[in-house]
């Protein structure tokens, strides 16, 4: 089976990329550029460089997408213009697949596309409250998706609405931050320490269920949000990152706002098997340290 995976330069698309390789399927690497380690990331791929906002085309034959490309605000500090890349880029993609035959579409979108939220748990139904221009970007895409899924409802596609991704090279999120500093030496400041937390996710837990998915998804369109199981103390998460890690930062405690932990029931139903929350930050304190020291 063949598919093609977008940000195949970055770190969620990158290992994704491999993983789905390791596991027998012939992988068309998207990437914006090529850069020193992109060859050894993406050995024994076929490799489609370009700006998905001016063009992308796929060779026929395509089984599946996984769309993992975005700009992010570190990236792209205009929301303006962050909008307008992602949606423009998330249109062509899809459009190209459709052109090359695809009949499976996974959509990396995120759990900023709920904007402000107020409720203890989170589902995919929960109410979207003023995202920012990157939140509002993801659920362009996922209308994008629905839409095209309902003129052609022989489509099976998913968007999946991702927490804080983690591993070995993981940024832009909190406790990739946070574990970065704690190797650094520096104190790291937290909210709601006794506040019961499961946004994380293993890149490994996120690929392996990308990869059943691709064989497994049922025709239709689905949105599903993921996080890990077995909510704990964000201070007991915190603590597990830092003994992974062999660290010991001061941490210091901000003010508390209303926290929230993350429903996986949708996507268990479709074979997601959610890794256990400390058992997830000990295993990324781990692997933070790896490749800090490499």
């Amino acid at each position: 089976m063949r598919v093609a995976v977008t940000g195949a330069g970055g770190f969620v698309g990158a290992h994704t990329a491999s993983y789905l390789k390791d596991k027998g399927w012939q992988v068309a690497a998207v990437i914006r550029a090529r850069r020193p380690h992109t060859a050894r990331l993406l050995k024994g791929m076929e490799i489609v460089e370009c700006d998905l906002v001016r063009s992308v085309k796929f060779s026929a034959g395509l089984d599946a997408l996984v769309h993992c490309a975005a700009e992010i605000p570190a990236g792209c500090p205009d929301a303006e213009i962050l909008f307008e890349r992602n949606v423009l880029a998330t249109r062509q993609v899809f459009e190209a697949a459709l052109e090359a035959g695809v009949s499976c579409v996974i959509f990396c979108s995120s759990m900023s596309a709920f904007g402000n939220i107020l409720v203890d748990e989170v589902f995919p139904d929960t109410e979207i409250r003023a995202p920012d221009a990157y939140g509002k970007s993801k659920l362009a895409g996922e209308l994008l998706l629905e839409e095209i899924v309902h003129s052609q409802p022989e489509i099976a596609a998913i968007s999946l609405r991702l927490p804080g991704v983690v591993g070995a090279g993981s940024h832009d999120n909190f406790l990739s931050e946070a574990a970065a500093d704690m190797l650094s030496g520096k104190p790291i400041t937290i909210r709601n320490p006794l506040s019961p937390y499961n946004n994380i996710l293993p890149v490994s837990s996120l690929f392996g269920y990308i990869d059943h998915l691709g064989h497994t998804l049922p025709k239709g369109y689905r949105k599903v949000t993921l996080a890990a199981s077995r909510p704990a103390p964000f201070i007991d998460v915190i603590n597990e990152i830092q003994k992974g890690a062999g660290t010991n930062v001061p941490i210091h405690f901000g003010e508390d706002r209303h926290s929230f932990i993350i429903s996986s029931s949708a996507a268990v139903e479709l074979g997601y098997q959610p890794p256990d929350t400390l058992e997830a930050a000990r295993y990324f304190g781990q692997a933070a340290r790896k490749g800090f020291l490499c």
